[in-house]
C-alpha cells in the first residue's frame, strides 16, 4: 500500500473513530493499518528487552513503538485518571490491544502512578531497576510523567524514545499526523542533558577518597547548593533531600578524617546516625591532640607506648601514605609521610625497651617535646642482643650517651632482641639500607624536587615492615583504615531509595 493510500485508509479510520467506544477501531487499526504504516515508519536499528511505556491518551504511537522495538516484555504506567476512565482499566485496555500485534510481547499488569515526577521515578526504579536492556518510550504522557521518566533515565543510563513525525506527514483539516510519516528514536543522552552524569562522578570521587570535591558537588561550596545534585534532585524528588545532605555530612566526616583531625571527625561522626567511622576516629576520640593558637593542647600522656590508640594511628597512617601514592600521586609527601612514621615506629622501639616504669614515662614525656637524631637511634637499636647504650640530656658534661636531646633523662638501655627487618626491602632498586633510607629522607626534606614513584613505594615498604616487625603481620587486620563502601553509604543515607544499581555498585578497587 502506498502513502496516498495509506492516507485514505487513515482518514476513513478517523471518521469512524468512537472516543467513548475505542476498542473496535483500535482493534481494526491493528489489523489493517499498522502493518502498511510500519512500512514507511524510521524505526529504530535495535530491539530492547523490555520497553516501558509511558501511557497518555494517543495509543496508535504506543503500538508502533511495541512494534518497532519487538521488545519481548513491556511494562505500562499509567496515570490514575483518564477523562472518566480509571487509569487501572485505560491501561488493561492498552495491554489487550498490545496482545493483539503479531508476536506479542509479555505485558505485565500496569502499574498506575500519580501524574508527578517523584511518582513516576519510584515506578520505574520499582519495576525495571534489576532489568537490562531497558527502554522508555515517552510519547503523549503528561509533562509531569515525563520529568519522572527523563530523571530515571539519566540516573540508570536508560535509552528514552519519543515517536515524533515528518512535518509533511500531517494533515491539517484534521490536525493530526499519519502514522507513515512517524519517526521512532532515541533522544540524546539525558546524562549529558542534564548534567546528571555528577552522580557517577561524586562515586569515583568518593573511591578515590576525594571527599571535598565530591561534597561540593553534592550540595556546593559552602552549601551554597547553586547547580548541583542536590538541586536538581530537590526539584523533582524533593524526598530525596535528607538522604543527600546525610552523604554530603559523611563525606565532611571523612574529610575530617583523611586530614588527620580526628576529634572533629569523632564529633562530625557523632551527628549521623549509624555512621560507622574510621577505628582511628573512634579510638582517638577526644584523645587526639589539638591545636590552640600556635601550640597543640591535650593529646596522649603516652605516645610511643605499644596501646590500641598508638596501633590505630600508626596503621591509619600507613593506608593515608598509600592513598597518597595511589590517588594523589603525591610521592614527595608520601615518602616524607612514610620517614616520619618510621621514625615514630624507631621511638617506640627504644620506648619498648626499657623496662623501669618511671624512667619509660620519663623517656615517653621527654620523646613528645623534643625527637632525638634518627641516625643515632637507628645506630644503636641495630645491634645485637646484649649490646647496652646510654640515653642523656644534650648540654650535661656528665653524661657520656649515645643518644641525646633535650630533656632526655639519663638512661641505661640493653638490646634484648635483634632488629634487622629492612634487610630483605628493596631500596630504590638496592639492597635494603637504612642509612640510604635516611639520606633520602634528608634530600627530600631539604631539596624541594618531585621523587620517582618508586622512591615513596619503596618507602612504604620499608615503614610497613618495621610495623609488621614490631607488632607482627596480623595486628593491622582488626584496624579499619578506610571509607565504608560506596553500597554501604548508599544504605546508610537511604540513597538506595533513589539511585538505580548501576550507581549503587561498589567495584572498587582494593587498596
Amino acid at each position: 500500500m502506498n502513502k496516498i493510500a495509506i492516507e485514505r485508509k487513515t482518514r476513513q479510520y478517523w471518521q469512524q473513530y468512537d472516543h467513548k467506544n475505542p476498542v473496535p477501531h483500535l482493534e481494526w487499526y491493528i489489523e489493517n493499518l499498522l502493518p502498511e504504516e510500519m512500512k514507511h515508519v524510521q524505526r529504530p536499528d535495535r530491539s530492547y528487552e523490555t520497553l516501558v511505556l509511558l501511557v497518555g491518551f494517543s495509543i496508535e504511537p504506543l503500538l508502533q513503538a511495541v512494534y518497532a522495538y519487538k521488545p519481548r516484555k513491556v511494562v505500562l504506567v499509567v496515570s490514575q485518571r483518564y477523562g472518566q476512565q480509571p487509569g487501572k482499566n485505560w491501561g488493561r485496555m492498552v495491554a489487550d490491544l498490545i496482545r493483539k500485534l503479531p508476536e506479542p510481547p509479555e505485558v505485565k499488569d500496569p502499574v498506575v502512578v500519580q501524574a508527578n515526577p517523584q511518582e513516576v521515578f519510584r515506578a520505574l526504579l520499582r519495576e525495571v531497576r534489576q532489568t537490562k536492556g531497558v527502554v522508555i518510550d515517552i510519547t503523549g504522557a503528561k509533562k509531569n510523567m515525563v520529568a519522572g521518566a527523563f530523571l530515571y533515565a539519566a540516573i540508570a543510563d536508560v535509552p528514552v524514545s519519543y515517536v515524533d513525525f515528518a512535518d509533511d506527514a500531517y494533515d491539517p483539516k484534521w490536525g493530526k499526523p499519519y502514522g507513515y510519516g512517524a519517526q521512532i528514536g532515541i533522544l540524546d543522552n539525558p546524562y549529558a542533558k542534564f548534567a546528571l552524569r555528577d552522580w557517577e562522578q561524586v562515586r569515583d570521587l568518593y573511591r578515590r577518597y576525594k571527599f571535598k570535591d565530591a561534597r561540593q558537588l553534592l550540595v556546593g561550596k559552602n552549601s551554597t547548593e547553586d547547580n548541583t545534585i542536590l538541586a536538581t534532585m530537590k526539584e523533582y524528588l524533593p524526598d530525596s533531600v535528607h538522604a543527600i545532605r546525610t552523604l554530603a555530612e559523611i563525606l565532611y566526616c571523612y574529610e575530617l578524617w583523611d586530614a588527620g583531625l580526628y576529634n572533629e571527625a569523632a564529633e562530625q561522626a557523632r551527628k549521623i546516625e549509624g555512621c560507622r567511622p574510621p577505628t582511628a576516629v573512634a579510638c582517638l576520640d577526644g584523645k587526639w591532640f589539638k591545636t590552640e593558637g600556635a601550640r597543640f593542647k591535650g593529646g596522649f600522656n603516652n605516645f610511643y607506648e605499644d596501646t590500641p590508640e598508638f596501633q590505630a594511628y600508626v596503621h591509619d597512617e600507613l593506608a593515608r601514605i598509600g592513598r597518597l601514592i595511589r590517588f594523589n600521586h603525591d610521592y614527595r609527601s608520601a615518602f616524607l609521610r612514610a620517614a616520619a612514621l618510621n621514625e615514630i615506629m624507631m621511638l617506640a622501639r627504644l620506648v619498648r625497651l626499657v623496662n623501669d616504669n618511671l624512667q619509660r614515662n620519663n623517656l615517653v614525656k621527654a620523646l613528645q617535646s623534643h625527637t632525638p637524631n634518627a641516625y643515632l637511634v637507628f645506630d644503636n637499636l641495630r645491634r645485637s642482643v646484649g649490646h647496652t647504650f646510654k640515653i642523656g640530656p644534650t648540654g650535661n658534661n656528665t653524661v657520656q650517651c649515645d643518644i641525646c636531646f633535650q630533656n632526655a633523662p639519663e638512661i641505661t638501655v640493653t638490646i634484648t632482641e635483634p632488629m634487622d627487618w629492612w634487610r630483605n626491602v628493596p631500596l630504590f632498586e638496592h639492597q635494603g639500607s637504612w642509612k640510604q633510607f635516611i639520606r633520602r629522607r634528608n634530600d627530600l626534606a631539604h631539596k624541594y624536587y618531585s621523587p620517582p614513584p618508586k622512591w615513596a613505594e619503596d618507602a612504604l615498604r620499608f615503614v610497613q615492615a618495621n610495623v609488621e616487625d614490631f607488632w607482627g603481620p596480623d595486628a593491622g587486620k582488626t584496624i579499619d583504615a578506610q571509607t565504608l563502601s560506596w553500597s554501604e553509604v548508599c544504605q546508610l543515607t537511604g540513597l538506595t531509595e533513589y539511585l538505580s544499581p548501576n550507581l549503587l555498585n561498589d567495584d572498587r578497587e582494593k587498596e
